[in-house]
């Protein structure tokens, strides 16, 4: 066993000379074999080795005697060790989890904790192939893909697996060879937590009707792990090309998405809805084809997602969204009463402020107007039509839109038929007369309040700065 690990340290380059690693020492087999072999392996690689303890707060008297023997260990043999205590308990309260992931929370947080104190250490991690069989049948039963049945990585830094080549018999008779002594975590047996009925329930029979079932299951996970290599290359190849990445939502082109291959569209999602929440938690396969049946269903559908993003599909891209954690001026600003002066038709000039726009208002004879130019941030109404006062503002229930002679139209219905996505939608600055529509601003005018033979006054409304 021991030259298996020292390879794989090789193999996988685990170490560099002169490099700090901390094994997480629990006091059971597997951490105490991992720390023997890495301190004897010490002068050979030209490392520095130390161990770290979590104290996690619960199991009594039985976690005093585990910190009391990785003490002793530790100091028999010249090793520095750390003692992290940590309130799991409290912690799973606080984070609503259970103790169980609670205290892997824990674990970790005291890892990363040590690595801000030593930057460039790396942390080792005593999972061997029976976890890693475990971590498979786990995900697989959850639901995952290619990725998630590749199981465990030897490293990942800054943390590294070097047992993940042997099983936990081969260290059980490691141990037993040298006469070294371990605890045992009495948690282990319970079958309240879901990774012991794993282990109990399923590869224990595995392994008694099909002898190294297990080992075979390693292997396969590092044949996944090459597949998967080559496919994240080729899955971040396709989303640099079909992709825009933003701070909280994420384009994908429909057209070229819709050309790939279903296995490469449902990589491409996922990747890009890792890179959207900030981590693959919760992700799963499901959710991919989740994403990849609504990219070819009805235009305007839409779907929640883990993490509070989601999902919808716009004409032409498929949009992946999270909830914003602040809102654009639009969108929380009051609306804006446009009181002209009195006197507006002798200075007939005034400005208004909405959503980072400016708006100036003016009033011009209709007999010297020859033609209505056609412009984008400048309109012209028929001022005398106006019968509730004009306000800025966006979109409400019930707004109507004349969008030709006679015809009238919910702008809802507008939006959809123009093909405006609904994530613009709300943004839209409106210049309305009560539930009518006037004007959609950058886009198009009501065709009731348009200039015609018959305006006496015209209405001049010009966004300022705005180019034409």
């Amino acid at each position: 066993m021991r030259e298996k690990v020292f390879s794989c340290l090789e193999k996988w380059h685990m170490t560099e000379p002169g490099m700090r690693i901390v094994v997480g020492l629990s006091g059971g087999a597997d951490s105490v074999a991992l720390l023997l072999l890495l301190s004897e392996y010490r002068e050979k690689g030209q490392i520095e080795v130390e161990a770290l303890h979590v104290h996690h707060g619960i199991r009594g008297e039985t976690a005093d005697r585990d910190q009391a023997f990785c003490e002793a260990f530790c100091r028999e043999r010249g090793i520095p060790l750390k003692i992290v205590k940590k309130d799991v308990p409290e912690m799973a309260v606080g984070l609503h989890m259970s103790l169980e992931e609670a205290g892997r929370e824990a674990r970790y947080e005291a890892f990363e904790e040590y690595q801000r104190e030593h930057p460039g250490s790396r942390t080792a991690l005593a999972h061997h192939q029976n976890d890693q069989a475990e971590t498979m049948l786990f995900r697989l039963m959850r639901g995952t893909g290619l990725r998630g049945l590749r199981g465990m990585e030897p490293v990942r830094l800054p943390y590294i697996r070097p047992l993940l080549c042997v099983t936990k018999e081969e260290i059980l008779e490691f141990l037993k060879e040298e006469g070294i002594s371990w605890v045992e975590d009495e948690s282990n047996q319970e079958l309240s937590y879901t990774r012991n009925k794993i282990r109990h329930l399923l590869l224990t029979p595995m392994e008694q009707i099909w002898p190294g079932s297990v080992s075979r299951m390693a292997r396969t996970a590092e044949q996944l792990r090459e597949t998967e290599e080559y496919l994240l290359k080729e899955t971040e190849k396709a989303c640099a090309l079909y992709a825009q990445i933003q701070t909280e939502e994420i384009r994908i082109r429909l057209a070229a998405f819709e050309e790939l291959h279903p296995a490469m569209q449902k990589r491409m999602v996922l990747s890009l809805l890792e890179q959207l929440m900030g981590s693959g938690k919760d992700l799963e396969a499901v959710h991919a084809e989740q994403l990849v049946s609504l990219a070819h269903g009805k235009r305007g559908g839409r779907t929640s997602l883990p993490g509070g993003a989601y999902a919808e599909l716009g004409y032409k891209d498929l949009l992946l969204r999270r909830k914003s954690r602040k809102k654009t001026p639009v969108e929380y600003q009051e609306e804006v009463r446009i009181c002209l002066p009195e006197n507006f038709s002798e200075q007939p000039r005034a400005e208004f402020v909405f959503g980072g726009e400016t708006f100036l208002f003016s009033l011009e004879k209709a007999g010297k107007m020859k033609k209505i130019p056609n412009r984008c941030y400048t309109k012209w109404f028929d001022y005398d039509k106006i019968r509730h006062g004009l306000v800025i503002r966006t979109r409400r229930p019930g707004d109507c839109l004349a969008n030709g002679e006679h015809a009238h139209k919910k702008l809802k219905d507008y939006l959809i038929d123009s093909k405006v996505p609904r994530e613009k939608r709300d943004g839209l600055i409106l210049l309305a007369d009560g539930n009518q529509v006037v004007w959609i601003v950058g886009m198009r005018i009501s065709e009731d309040y348009k200039v015609t033979e018959q305006t006496k006054t015209i209405l001049k409304v010009q966004i300022k700065n705005r180019e034409e």
